[in-house]
Order: C-alpha cells, then sequence, then structure tokens
C-alpha cells in the first residue's frame, strides 16, 4: 500500500534542522558536523515532529546528521523507534563510485560501505546510493554494474536494503540507470524522482523506470503565480498507480524550488502534496 512520507530535504526541514552539513573525513572516522544556521528543530525531535503530523516514514540526508558519535546514533534510533516513525532510507548523496578513475571509485566504495553501516547503527531499513557526477560510457557502466554487485552484497550483510535513484549524472539517463542494475544481478530498490526527470525525456524517463519504482520523491511543478499544475502533478503519479506502486511517497517540495518555498508554509505544503498523492490513491494511502 502507498503511504506518505518526508525527506529531511523536503520544503523548509534543512532550514529548521539548521541545515547541518557532515562530511566524514579521509579516514572516515569525523565525528561531528557544523550548522550553516540555528536549528530551530533537533534532529532527535523530528521524528515526533512528523508523527504528530500523520507521517510515519522519513528518509534522512547523511549531511543533516550533525553527529555519528555511537552515543548519539544510539539516541537517534531510539528516536525514531519511541516515534513509531520508520527510518526508511538513508540517503548517500557522495561518492563517485561510477568515476574512470580507480583510486577515485575505490574511495567512492568505501565511503558507500562507511556509510551503510552508520545506517545499520541507525535501525535504517534501507539506504540510497548513486553512482555519481562522472558521464557514463559503456566501460564505466561495466565496471559501475560489478560495483554495485559489490556494494549490494555488504548492504544486505549490514542487514539494510540497498537502493538507487535517477540522481546525479551517471544515472540521470534511465537506459543507464537500469544498465547498472540488470547487470549487477541483483535486486535492487529503484527511487523514481520527479523532479529529476526532466525536459522532454520525462515522461519517457519515469515509463522506464515507474515499472521497477520501490519509492518515489514527489515534485510537483507550479506557475508563476505560484499555482500546482494539478494535470502534470496527477499524470506522474497515475504512471505509478497504473504500475501497481505500493512504496513510500517522499512529499519533497515543488519547482521551481525556491517560489514554491517562498509561497509555502511547510505543514501546509506538506498537506498540499499530500492531497494531491490522495487524489490518485485515494484510501489506498496510508499516511
Amino acid at each position: 500500500m502507498a503511504r506518505a512520507g518526508l525527506s529531511s530535504f523536503s520544503l523548509h526541514l534543512p532550514d529548521a534542522l539548521g541545515d547541518p552539513w557532515f562530511e566524514l573525513d579521509d579516514g572516515h572516522k569525523s565525528v561531528s558536523g557544523s550548522f550553516r544556521q540555528e536549528p530551530t528543530l533537533n534532529l532527535l525531535d523530528f521524528p515526533a515532529e512528523v508523527a504528530a503530523h500523520g507521517i510515519r516514514c522519513v528518509d534522512l540526508c547523511i549531511q543533516h546528521i550533525p553527529n555519528i558519535e555511537p552515543g548519539y546514533l544510539g539516541e537517534l534510533r531510539s528516536a525514531f523507534e519511541s516515534a513509531e516513525v520508520e527510518l526508511y532510507q538513508l540517503l548517500i548523496d557522495i561518492g563517485e563510485v561510477g568515476s574512470p578513475d580507480p583510486e577515485e571509485r575505490s574511495a567512492g566504495i568505501a565511503l558507500t560501505k562507511r556509510w551503510m553501516e552508520i545506517a545499520s547503527e541507525l535501525g535504517s531499513s534501507g539506504v540510497r546510493y548513486v553512482p555519481g557526477d562522472s558521464a557514463p560510457t559503456p566501460e564505466t557502466i561495466s565496471q559501475c554494474g560489478e560495483d554495485f554487485q559489490e556494494l549490494y552484497d555488504y548492504c544486505v550483510a549490514c542487514g539494510v536494503a540497498p537502493a538507487t535513484e535517477n540522481y546525479k549524472l551517471f544515472n540521470n539517463e534511465a537506459r543507464d540507470l537500469l544498465q547498472v542494475l540488470d547487470i549487477s544481478e541483483r535486486d535492487y530498490g529503484l527511487v523514481a524522482d520527479f523532479g529529476n526527470a526532466k525536459g522532454p525525456g520525462k515522461y519517457d524517463t519515469l515509463s522506464q523506470l515507474m515499472p521497477r519504482a520501490t519509492a518515489i520523491h514527489q515534485w510537483v511543478q507550479i506557475d508563476g503565480d505560484g499555482l500546482l499544475d494539478a494535470d502534470e502533478s496527477k499524470r506522474c503519479l497515475n504512471m505509478a498507480r497504473e504500475n501497481g506502486f505500493d512504496g513510500p511517497v517522499m512529499l519533497l517540495g515543488g519547482q521551481p524550488y525556491q517560489q514554491y518555498r517562498d509561497t509555502r508554509e511547510l505543514w501546509d505544503a506538506v498537506d498540499e502534496l499530500r492531497g494531491e498523492v490522495r487524489s490518485v490513491f485515494g484510501d489506498e494511502l496510508q499516511g
């Protein structure tokens, strides 16, 4: 059954969390990040806050975790469990696994594995990672497929479900993304991002991804007056429903992004986005 969820990247949430920006050091042992602004919502209170608004499923961006000390990760895991909110995926947005440079690729694989371990400590159901911003070639697609096989096996050994997404240059075209997964010969989860599918080929991209999609990142389009394009929104969501989609729909926001942020408060936008999903999925939608 489809269910509505939020990401720590959704609309104003990065601002509320202080837009923390965390990066591991070269030894993968850094224990704290820095806030870009003063937070108004402690990440430890994030699960209870979303639960109070009927959300029981969230994604967490790695850069929004201010600390990876085991004690802090344990507190955060307990916060999710106490609020009965599922940490669905830890979103790993770094690591050039698809790089043609062997050293950069090896470093990307090692970094991704470290975040898989952190996801396991957090009790996350899954992780989402992508090959990165290198341009795909027949050679790097083949190599990446083999590396995704290795990453999948490591992830499963950590007790976490692996997934990828149409995100960043390497995975921008559906055919390249799906080829990597086919070469890996592993049962990957797949996030279909409405916003990352752009241009005249948008619906063709989504038509290729939807039959295998296990999660959605929902973006809507708005016009110059800030009005939502309901036809475009329903077209994307109907593609999901017609393909039997029954996973989380993460309510991300609208595009143009800044205009959408400027014209909506957080929970008003959540209600708007959730209403769009419910208009297509009806009583099948949870949350």
